[in-house]
């Protein structure tokens, strides 16, 4: 069994669907979390279900599409640890299947901020704590069908394109400096996207799947 004790990392995006089950699998096997979500009772029911386990994590509360998240990310993590091993960044919003011109100007720059622009910050102000561990790992997901271009996915469609760049760019600039950067085909994330909007969901036993290739591959591979 993979065993992650007195590993250091963070989840952003820990109070989603994908997040939430990931953090719980991530806290038994050991890892200490720092756990970001948007929703303050969202990370109150994980922190809940944590302590009835007997384990507790950091939490922290933030919304990153304000330029004060990032200009206190650095020192806040750095108060909790003195270096990371692996981050995950599952940040995403997905209002609505949709042609792409059917959001308003202010919509469409927000989704941007979330989407896209959040996640070349969080790596920009992690980036000294990350390279304090060797083979430190930054972790993002993917799904080719919805990365190459989908209809009606509009920001989802073009962010995991952009995404899947950034991913392969930043580990071409680091490939020697210690970095490992991860981008993991997730073939269900578009049914765990959908099930936001059709109230269905993951088949537990294909939810439970997923999160165990996530980990896999992130650590095993």
């Amino acid at each position: 069994m993979l065993n992650l004790k007195k590993s250091n990392g963070i989840i952003f995006g820990a109070s989603g669907l994908i997040g939430s089950k990931l953090a719980h699998e991530m806290s038994l096997l050991g890892s200490r979390l720092i756990l970001h979500g948007k929703s303050k009772k969202k990370l109150l029911e994980i922190d809940n279900n944590l302590r009835k386990k007997g384990i507790k994590q950091i939490f922290l509360h933030g919304e990153i599409t304000k330029p004060k998240f990032f200009s206190e990310l650095s020192s806040l993590v750095l108060s909790r640890f003195d270096k990371l091993d692996f981050v995950f960044n599952l940040v995403c919003k997905f209002d609505r299947l949709s042609p792409l011109t059917h959001f308003s100007h202010v919509e469409w720059n927000n989704l941007i901020e979330i989407n896209i622009n959040s996640h070349w910050r969080i790596i920009k102000e992690l980036e000294p704590l990350l390279k304090k561990t060797k083979n430190s790992k930054v972790i993002f997901l993917n799904n080719n069908s919805i990365s190459s271009g989908k209809a009606y996915h509009n920001i989802l469609s073009i962010s995991k394109s952009a995404i899947e760049s950034l991913a392969k760019v930043y580990a071409q600039e680091n490939k020697n400096l210690g970095l490992d950067i991860k981008l993991i085909e997730v073939p269900s994330l578009s049914a765990g996207i959908t099930s936001k909007i059709s109230n269905s969901g993951f088949q537990e036993k294909r939810f439970d799947e997923t999160i165990k290739k996530i980990i896999e591959e992130s650590f095993l591979n």
